[in-house]
Protein backbone atom coordinates (compact mmCIF):
# COMPACT_ATOMS: atom_id res chain seq x y z
CA UNK A 1 0.00 0.00 0.00
CA UNK A 2 1.57 3.59 -0.73
CA UNK A 3 1.78 5.90 1.98
CA UNK A 4 0.95 9.65 1.25
CA UNK A 5 3.95 12.08 2.97
CA UNK A 6 3.59 14.97 4.26
CA UNK A 7 4.57 18.11 2.25
CA UNK A 8 7.30 20.07 3.87
CA UNK A 9 8.21 23.63 3.20
CA UNK A 10 12.00 23.71 2.08
CA UNK A 11 13.93 27.02 1.94
CA UNK A 12 14.67 25.99 -2.32
CA UNK A 13 10.94 26.00 -2.69
CA UNK A 14 10.91 29.65 -1.59
CA UNK A 15 10.82 32.10 -4.97
CA UNK A 16 10.46 36.22 -3.02
CA UNK A 17 9.04 38.83 -4.88
CA UNK A 18 9.57 42.58 -4.72
CA UNK A 19 5.94 44.40 -3.50
CA UNK A 20 5.54 48.44 -3.25
CA UNK A 21 3.03 49.99 -1.71
CA UNK A 22 2.12 53.97 -2.09
CA UNK A 23 1.18 54.87 1.66
CA UNK A 24 -0.59 58.38 0.68
CA UNK A 25 -3.65 58.66 2.47
CA UNK A 26 -3.55 55.12 3.68
CA UNK A 27 -4.25 54.37 7.45
CA UNK A 28 -0.83 53.41 9.44
CA UNK A 29 -2.74 50.16 11.18
CA UNK A 30 -3.79 48.79 7.78
CA UNK A 31 -0.51 49.29 5.97
CA UNK A 32 1.15 48.05 8.63
CA UNK A 33 -1.31 44.58 8.60
CA UNK A 34 -1.00 44.42 4.96
CA UNK A 35 3.46 44.53 4.96
CA UNK A 36 3.32 42.42 8.35
CA UNK A 37 1.62 39.94 6.16
CA UNK A 38 3.74 40.06 3.03
CA UNK A 39 6.67 40.21 5.19
CA UNK A 40 5.88 36.83 7.03
CA UNK A 41 5.06 35.03 3.75
CA UNK A 42 1.23 34.41 4.48
CA UNK A 43 -0.49 34.81 1.55
CA UNK A 44 1.38 31.50 0.29
CA UNK A 45 0.24 28.35 0.09
CA UNK A 46 4.14 27.16 1.31
CA UNK A 47 3.88 29.49 4.35
CA UNK A 48 6.39 27.81 7.07
CA UNK A 49 6.69 29.73 10.68
CA UNK A 50 10.28 28.20 10.52
CA UNK A 51 11.23 29.41 7.12
CA UNK A 52 11.92 33.02 5.52
CA UNK A 53 8.51 32.40 2.99
CA UNK A 54 8.13 36.12 2.68
CA UNK A 55 8.62 38.86 -0.14
CA UNK A 56 10.76 42.43 -0.08
CA UNK A 57 8.20 45.35 0.48
CA UNK A 58 9.08 48.67 -0.55
CA UNK A 59 6.82 51.61 1.15
CA UNK A 60 6.82 55.19 -0.39
CA UNK A 61 5.36 58.20 0.43
CA UNK A 62 5.59 57.70 4.13
CA UNK A 63 4.86 61.00 4.88
CA UNK A 64 1.85 61.32 3.59
CA UNK A 65 0.10 58.39 6.20
CA UNK A 66 -2.89 58.61 7.77
CA UNK A 67 -3.73 58.07 11.65
CA UNK A 68 -6.69 58.12 13.14
CA UNK A 69 -8.40 59.94 16.67
CA UNK A 70 -5.67 62.25 18.19
CA UNK A 71 -2.89 59.53 17.47
CA UNK A 72 -0.13 62.51 16.71
CA UNK A 73 -0.69 64.24 19.89
CA UNK A 74 -1.27 61.03 22.50
CA UNK A 75 1.04 58.50 20.88
CA UNK A 76 4.07 58.51 22.70
CA UNK A 77 7.35 56.57 21.49
CA UNK A 78 9.63 55.53 24.61
CA UNK A 79 13.25 54.90 24.71
CA UNK A 80 15.69 54.64 27.77
CA UNK A 81 19.13 54.78 28.13
CA UNK A 82 19.41 52.69 30.94
CA UNK A 83 20.67 54.92 33.10
CA UNK A 84 18.91 56.59 36.08
CA UNK A 85 16.37 59.37 34.80
CA UNK A 86 17.25 58.42 30.98
CA UNK A 87 13.60 57.70 29.99
CA UNK A 88 12.71 59.84 26.70
CA UNK A 89 9.18 60.35 25.35
CA UNK A 90 8.06 61.49 21.81
CA UNK A 91 5.07 62.35 20.37
CA UNK A 92 4.02 60.92 17.31
CA UNK A 93 3.79 64.34 15.77
CA UNK A 94 7.41 65.18 16.49
CA UNK A 95 9.01 61.43 15.01
CA UNK A 96 6.26 62.26 11.84
CA UNK A 97 7.74 65.39 11.09
CA UNK A 98 11.62 64.12 11.46
CA UNK A 99 11.66 60.33 10.51
CA UNK A 100 8.34 59.54 9.14
CA UNK A 101 9.53 55.90 8.21
CA UNK A 102 10.30 55.04 11.17
CA UNK A 103 6.56 55.26 12.02
CA UNK A 104 5.98 52.34 10.19
CA UNK A 105 8.46 50.40 10.64
CA UNK A 106 7.77 50.75 14.26
CA UNK A 107 3.80 49.06 13.47
CA UNK A 108 5.28 46.59 11.18
CA UNK A 109 7.53 45.52 13.82
CA UNK A 110 4.99 45.10 16.23
CA UNK A 111 3.31 42.78 14.37
CA UNK A 112 6.28 40.61 13.37
CA UNK A 113 7.43 37.61 15.47
CA UNK A 114 10.25 38.49 18.03
CA UNK A 115 12.64 36.29 17.22
CA UNK A 116 15.87 35.94 14.67
CA UNK A 117 13.66 35.18 12.05
CA UNK A 118 11.69 38.46 12.62
CA UNK A 119 14.52 40.68 12.21
CA UNK A 120 15.12 39.21 9.44
CA UNK A 121 11.98 39.61 8.00
CA UNK A 122 12.10 43.19 8.99
CA UNK A 123 15.68 44.11 6.87
CA UNK A 124 13.05 43.21 3.98
CA UNK A 125 10.87 46.09 4.47
CA UNK A 126 12.27 49.46 2.81
CA UNK A 127 10.12 52.72 3.59
CA UNK A 128 10.88 56.05 2.06
CA UNK A 129 9.81 59.41 3.06
CA UNK A 130 9.58 60.53 -1.27
CA UNK A 131 7.87 59.25 -4.21
CA UNK A 132 10.90 57.70 -4.90
CA UNK A 133 13.23 54.50 -4.46
CA UNK A 134 16.76 53.45 -5.62
CA UNK A 135 14.49 49.78 -5.81
CA UNK A 136 14.00 49.44 -9.75
CA UNK A 137 15.70 47.19 -10.77
CA UNK A 138 15.00 44.38 -8.44
CA UNK A 139 11.32 44.94 -9.01
CA UNK A 140 11.73 45.06 -12.17
CA UNK A 141 13.86 41.30 -12.55
CA UNK A 142 11.60 39.90 -9.77
CA UNK A 143 8.23 40.99 -10.71
CA UNK A 144 5.92 38.44 -12.36
CA UNK A 145 5.69 38.61 -15.95
CA UNK A 146 2.98 40.12 -18.19
CA UNK A 147 0.55 37.84 -19.58
CA UNK A 148 -0.24 39.12 -22.95
CA UNK A 149 -3.29 37.81 -24.88
CA UNK A 150 -3.45 37.34 -28.17
CA UNK A 151 -6.60 36.88 -29.99
CA UNK A 152 -6.82 34.09 -32.39
CA UNK A 153 -8.73 33.71 -35.21
CA UNK A 154 -9.89 29.98 -36.35
CA UNK A 155 -12.75 28.31 -38.38
CA UNK A 156 -14.45 26.92 -35.57
CA UNK A 157 -17.20 28.55 -34.00
CA UNK A 158 -16.11 30.92 -31.06
CA UNK A 159 -18.23 30.20 -27.95
CA UNK A 160 -19.33 33.07 -27.00
CA UNK A 161 -22.62 35.19 -26.27
CA UNK A 162 -21.08 38.67 -27.54
CA UNK A 163 -21.05 38.62 -31.39
CA UNK A 164 -18.40 41.27 -31.64
CA UNK A 165 -15.45 39.62 -29.97
CA UNK A 166 -15.94 37.24 -33.17
CA UNK A 167 -13.28 38.19 -35.69
CA UNK A 168 -15.69 38.72 -39.13
CA UNK A 169 -13.22 38.82 -42.74
CA UNK A 170 -13.77 41.94 -44.92
CA UNK A 171 -14.47 41.85 -48.56
CA UNK A 172 -10.80 42.98 -49.39
CA UNK A 173 -9.09 40.15 -47.49
CA UNK A 174 -11.13 37.49 -49.30
CA UNK A 175 -10.32 39.44 -53.08
CA UNK A 176 -6.30 39.17 -51.74
CA UNK A 177 -6.83 35.70 -50.77
CA UNK A 178 -8.51 34.23 -53.83
CA UNK A 179 -5.56 36.46 -56.05
CA UNK A 180 -3.10 34.83 -54.12
CA UNK A 181 -3.85 31.11 -54.64
CA UNK A 182 -4.50 31.73 -58.11
CA UNK A 183 -0.96 33.30 -58.75
CA UNK A 184 0.13 30.11 -57.16
CA UNK A 185 -2.42 27.69 -59.29
CA UNK A 186 -0.65 29.53 -62.39
CA UNK A 187 2.76 29.12 -61.10
CA UNK A 188 2.73 25.69 -60.71
CA UNK A 189 0.73 24.93 -63.78
CA UNK A 190 2.77 26.79 -66.53
CA UNK A 191 6.62 25.56 -66.25
CA UNK A 192 9.59 27.61 -66.50
CA UNK A 193 10.91 29.01 -70.06
CA UNK A 194 14.35 27.00 -69.67
CA UNK A 195 12.97 24.02 -68.86
CA UNK A 196 10.73 23.72 -71.63
CA UNK A 197 13.79 25.16 -74.15
CA UNK A 198 15.79 21.78 -72.73
CA UNK A 199 13.29 19.38 -72.82
CA UNK A 200 12.62 20.37 -76.53
CA UNK A 201 16.47 20.28 -77.76
CA UNK A 202 16.83 16.62 -75.84
CA UNK A 203 14.24 15.34 -78.11
CA UNK A 204 15.60 16.86 -80.99
CA UNK A 205 19.44 15.40 -80.47
CA UNK A 206 17.35 12.28 -80.07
Amino acid sequence: MKTMRTYTTRPSHVESRWCVFDATDKILGRLATEVSGLLQGKHKPIYARHILTGDYVVVVNASKIKVTGNKLEQKLYRRHSDYPGGLREVTMSTVSARYPDRIIKAAVRGMLPKTILGRQMLKRLRVYAGDSHPHGAQIKDMASEEIIVVPVVSDRPFLSNDASLIEQPTVESVEDTVESVEDTVESVDQPEEGLIEGSTENKAEN
